[in-house]
Order: C-alpha cells, then sequence, then structure tokens
C-alpha cells in the first residue's frame, strides 16, 4: 500500500510523503469505521432486499475509491496559478453544475440532487471546497497584484460574487444545512487574513454573526415566536424540525418518529454498547439509519466509548489542521486549513447535535461515516487539498534550515 519515494522515504497510500500522516491514519480510520458502519446498518433492510449487504458495500467501496482519487489529485498535482488562469473558464462551469438538480425531481423536499442509474449526487457538496480555493485564489492572485490590498471591497469581491451565486442556488434547492456549513466556511475564510483593508467588514461579520446567533436563540429557543412565524411559510418543515429538537417525544409516531428513536438507541446503549452489529434501531425504527442517524446507531453498538473514539479520530485531523495553520505565515494556506478545520467541525455539530435533538436537524451527514458518496469525494478531496497546503508548508521549512 506504500511505495519508496526517491528520497527514501516511505509515503502513505501514493500520496505525497511530506503529508501530516497523523491526519491520513485518522482519515483511514474512519473510512474503515463508516464502511462497516453503513454496511452494518442495511443489514436491517436484508427482509426485503436479500442482496442489499453486499451492493451497499461494492457502491461505498466505489465512493471510497474515487474519494481517494480525488484526493491524490489535489495533493499532488493541484495548483493555484493553474486555477487562477481557468478561473473564468471553471466557475460558471460549476455554478451550471450547481443548478442541474433542478432538472430533476424532489428527495426529501429539496431539490438538491442529480439522479441517474439509480444513483443520486449532490453537487452542492463540491461548492464547499470550490469557496475555499476561490478565497485562497484571491490572496494569490493579490501577491502580484498589490493594489487589492489597499483598496477596500478589492480583495475578495470575487469570492464574495461567488459565495452569493453559490446561496442564491442552495437557497432555491432548500438545503438550508449545505448553505449554513458553506457560510460558516466562507465567513472563516474572510476573517482569517490580517490585513487592515478588512478590519471593519470583519468588524461588520462579527457583529452580524453574534446578533444572528442571538437572535435564533431568542425566536427559536427561549420563545416559539420565531416557529410560529415560519409555521406560516414555505419554510414551515423547519418549523417542524425546530419542534422535533425542542420536544422530540410530543410526536412519537408523527415527525417526532426518528429523533425519538435516535434517543432511544442512545438511551438503550448502556454506556459500553450493545455490541459491534447487534442495533435494534436499524431494523426500520430509523429510516435513514445509514446516513442522517448513523450516530445513534454507533453509539448504540459501541456506547460512550465508540463516540469518544470518534471524537478522538476528528479531534487529531482538527489539531493537525490549525497546528500548521498556525505555523505558517502565508495567508493562502491559512484560510485552506482553517477552513477544512471549519468544514469538518461544522458537519460533526449539525449532524452530531440533530441526532442528539441538542439543535435541530438538519440532514446534514457525518462525514467519513454516513453514506453518501458526493459527501464523501467532496471532503476527501478538500483533505487532498489540505495536504498540498501541508507539503508546501514543510517544504518551505526545511529550505528555511538547509
Amino acid at each position: 500500500m506504500s511505495k519508496q519515494t526517491k528520497k527514501g522515504k516511505l509515503s502513505f497510500l501514493f500520496l505525497d510523503s511530506k503529508c501530516d500522516k497523523y491526519i491520513n491514519w485518522a482519515v483511514a480510520i474512519l473510512l474503515l469505521i463508516g464502511t462497516f458502519t453503513i454496511v452494518s446498518t442495511n443489514v436491517g433492510k436484508t427482509t426485503y432486499a436479500p442482496n442489499i449487504v453486499s451492493k451497499v458495500l461494492f457502491k461505498q467501496c466505489v465512493f471510497v475509491v474515487c474519494g481517494y482519487i480525488a484526493m491524490l489529485f489535489m495533493n499532488k498535482l493541484f495548483r493555484f496559478r493553474w486555477f487562477a488562469f481557468f478561473e473564468l473558464l471553471i466557475l460558471p462551469i460549476c455554478l451550471l453544475i450547481l443548478v442541474l438538480p433542478f432538472a430533476f425531481p424532489e428527495i426529501g423536499g429539496s431539490h438538491a440532487w442529480i439522479q441517474f442509474a439509480g444513483m443520486s449526487l449532490q453537487p452542492s457538496e463540491f461548492a464547499k471546497p470550490l469557496i475555499l480555493i476561490v478565497c485562497a485564489t484571491c490572496l494569490y492572485r493579490s501577491k502580484k497584484k498589490t493594489a487589492m490590498l489597499k483598496e477596500k471591497g478589492k480583495l475578495f469581491k470575487k469570492a464574495w460574487i461567488v459565495y452569493v451565486c453559490i446561496s442564491v442556488i442552495i437557497v432555491g434547492q432548500k438545503d438550508y444545512g449545505t448553505l449554513a456549513i458553506i457560510s460558516f466556511i466562507f465567513l472563516s475564510c474572510i476573517m482569517i487574513p490580517k490585513y487592515p483593508v478588512l478590519q471593519r467588514s470583519q468588524r461588520v461579520l462579527k457583529l452580524c454573526l453574534y446578533s444572528g446567533i442571538v437572535a435564533a436563540v431568542v425566536l427559536f429557543g427561549i420563545t416559539n415566536i420565531g416557529t410560529d412565524i415560519l409555521k406560516n411559510t414555505p419554510l414551515a418543515h423547519v418549523a417542524v424540525r425546530i419542534e422535533n429538537f425542542k420536544d422530540p417525544y410530543a410526536d412519537v409516531y408523527g415527525d417526532g418518529y426518528q429523533p425519538a428513536n435516535s434517543l432511544y438507541g442512545i438511551a438503550s446503549s448502556n454506556i459500553i454498547g450493545k455490541g459491534i452489529g447487534n442495533s435494534t434501531r436499524k431494523y426500520g425504527y430509523l429510516t435513514q439509519a445509514d446516513n442522517d442517524y448513523i450516530l445513534a446507531v454507533l453509539i448504540e453498538e459501541t456506547g460512550v466509548f465508540g463516540l469518544f473514539g470518534l471524537v478522538i479520530l476528528y479531534g487529531i485531523i482538527e489539531y493537525r489542521l490549525f497546528y500548521y495553520a498556525f505555523k505558517t505565515s502565508e495567508d493562502m494556506y491559512k484560510i485552506i486549513l482553517g477552513g477544512t478545520g471549519v468544514y469538518l467541525f461544522m458537519h460533526f455539530f449539525l449532524n452530531a447535535g440533530g441526532v442528539a435533538c441538542l439543535i435541530p436537524l438538519t440532514g446534514v451527514p457525518l462525514l467519513f461515516i454516513s453514506s453518501g458518496g458526493t459527501s464523501l469525494i467532496s471532503i476527501m478531496m478538500t483533505m487532498g487539498l489540505a495536504q498540498n497546503c501541508i507539503c508546501a508548508i514543510r517544504r518551505k521549512e526545511m529550505d528555511r534550515y538547509l
């Protein structure tokens, strides 16, 4: 699985030898856990689909291979100068692909998927690494065009345009969980650079963020004002999810069926879990057992120890990403590494919080664990991009001491 590089050092799965090995191993273990759990959750469907396990395993292996190829490409071949050169061609194509799901029927009340050959792809997942690359490319371009660092509104002008276009498309698709993650990724990219020209906009964005959080807590948490308003709008389904998070047992046999059974599964784990493969909630109680609620099944089978292990693996990746982000003086790399950390954290926060009914369920997958080929390929691509930056940082550090 490894090969000998020219310098005599072993590379992990043919990736660049300067990649961070802790991130590589954490990702590999998470993929193994995710693949096993996805197969396990589909055992409950064998009563009416005897070949479901082999089909799911094959599909997951295909997605893992595709994700690895995307990771390898971003790690070894991606260059910001190429993206900057072809940007005017790449961006319209990407936006056009994001619009394609409108030509297909809704799935779960959202126009976010392209369906073909019995499979579904969610193009909006690729908007997450795209917004990271666009923001980093703005800083790459500013190295040659120093006027971008002096004139207000110039540095991230193109990134703002892309973000607004993506947001409009995703709002039309009614995929608000994805929009929230993309918004936080974009916000982190804007907040990371410390240029005087950005200080005013950064203060405004901080104020808007804090005000939005306070307003959300007051309108939807402390009171029901926001929920009552949403019920009379096209966002009535969001109001239902908010009510379920506040009291998942109010309608156990209706809209609260899934969140209630998620909590039943977690509570029945008895700290140590029922044992790998012994979940009962995957047998029809959780219809999204391999996706939105896969964490509930994982906790039911492995208990708190399984959750703790998962947190450690995510924590290793987060720590190493921010370790290099703080180590480098290159803002372009800081944006990629910091944004990737936010990307990973937001998925975990929204999925785990929704499964535990601590926040409304958003339908956001648990990265590396939940089924879903598009989300897996997207995060693998992003990890390859992050490793690309880490390799550049480590080479620069070596050159400094040679």
